[in-house]
């Protein structure tokens, strides 16, 4: 009997983890293209605010984003499927290096690549706070930058996202001026770097 009851609760718990996938893959299954602007926060492990800033991120079905950071500083990162750009404003210094599997896990990549959902992450609803919707999403692989990535949702749109990274440092994205499947630009993710700044890596 006691078996049973075991056996039951297995039951029940696998296929609400089902269930779990399947409301955050019916909202990313119609996404091939997703824009915001954002406010991001940074906490310290004791969830002290660090740092703040604003940008714009783009992201597009299956290995593409835009990241764009202008207050307070600028900084640009551009993954255009083969390679990673990064590009210091400030310092007038740009990174290159190849994409390949670097990103797989990345919470950027989460939203260019959704239909990996289930096969990267472990999905745990954890309910309702303010009005938001939350998921907990935990990297099955054991070697990932984060701990956990939560994502939030109001009236079924996605409306933040929250990276608890390693060191217990938690990164918080609020996105505004949200587009669904926007129709961009053939350039958007093509990085063309200034003349006379250094490129590191090409």
């Amino acid at each position: 009997m006691k078996l049973k009851k075991t056996f039951l609760i297995c039951t029940f718990v696998l296929a609400s983890m089902q269930l779990h996938a399947s409301e955050l893959t019916r909202y990313f299954d119609k996404l091939n293209s997703f824009q915001a602007t954002f406010i991001q926060t940074i906490f310290s492990a004791n969830n002290d605010a660090k740092k703040y800033s604003k940008g714009l991120i783009v992201v597009k079905s299956p290995n593409k984003f835009l990241l764009k950071y202008v207050k307070p500083f600028k900084l640009l990162y551009v993954a255009d499927g083969k390679k990673l750009w990064s590009y210091d404003e400030d310092l007038e210094q740009i990174v290159v290096k190849e994409q390949g599997d670097l990103l797989i896990n990345s919470p950027a990549m989460l939203l260019s690549d959704a239909k990996n959902l289930t096969k990267s992450y472990r999905i745990e609803k954890t309910g309702v706070v303010n009005g938001w919707l939350w998921f907990e999403l935990t990297p099955k692989q054991e070697n990932s930058n984060f701990e956990t990535v939560s994502l939030a949702f109001e009236n079924n749109e996605l409306i933040a996202m929250e990276m608890r990274d390693n060191f217990g440092q938690t990164t918080h994205l609020e996105f505004s001026n949200i587009i669904k499947n926007p129709k961009l630009a053939k350039h958007t993710f093509k990085f063309v770097p200034p003349k006379g700044v250094d490129v590191i890596g090409q």
